[in-house]
């Protein structure tokens, strides 16, 4: 009787995913599956949104405040002429520089982008921390500054390229609907960052 029953379930089920499948067959369309309602197969009858990107020079736009607590700060003023950034030329560092942000009410390059968060050290199963296949610490209970070396100074490499994270501001209507708020630890952080204090918060990198 209950292998019977087992039977008949089986048979159940893939009649109602047999039923399923005739009935969705066909129904979903290319044009269903794109955000922009157009045919995902061919873009002949695409056309690109007509926008426009923020218009203030650098100086006179208002600033906006930061998506979520140390959230890369968004260009609220127009960067014609100032991209694309080159090997050669980066022309945001005129303004954002540390030492030039204040006098020109810049938003200052925070000391985490002086920071390099990528060194050769490596923290080995027992503690130590080896570099170039030396011990140059003793097992220290955990501490993580040696994954965070400073550059004295000088813009880390990795953070050069400003436009990786760093956006210009533009009127196209968003495809799909944002309802997210952020939450601020500290209401300060609306508008500056703080992350080379916090960027090792619950992290033990000695196991």
């Amino acid at each position: 009787m209950k292998k019977m029953s087992k039977i008949a379930l089986s048979i159940i089920t893939v009649g109602i995913f047999a039923v399923g499948c005739a009935a969705t067959n066909g129904a979903v369309s290319d044009e269903s599956l794109s955000l922009r309602k157009a045919n995902v197969q061919s873009e002949s009858a695409v056309t690109p949104q007509k926008i426009s990107y923020a218009k203030p020079a650098p100086g006179e736009a208002k600033k906006i405040e930061r998506s979520y607590d140390n959230a890369p700060p968004l260009i609220p003023h127009s960067v014609e002429g100032l991209v694309p950034i080159t090997r050669n030329n980066n022309s945001c560092l005129g303004c954002h520089m540390p030492e030039v942000a204040p006098s020109v009410h810049a938003t200052s390059i925070p000391k985490s982008h002086f920071m390099n968060f990528r060194p050769t050290e490596i923290i080995a199963k027992n503690g130590k921390v080896i570099k170039k296949g030396k011990v140059v610490a003793k097992p220290n209970g955990g501490a993580n500054e040696v994954f965070a070396t400073p550059t004295h100074g000088k813009l880390y490499a990795g953070r050069f390229n400003c436009t990786q994270c760093h956006v210009a501001q533009s009127n196209a209507k968003p495809l799909v609907g944002n309802t997210f708020t952020p939450d601020y630890m500290n209401k300060k952080q609306m508008n500056q960052s703080n992350l080379v204090n916090t960027y090792d918060q619950g992290i033990n990198t000695v196991k």
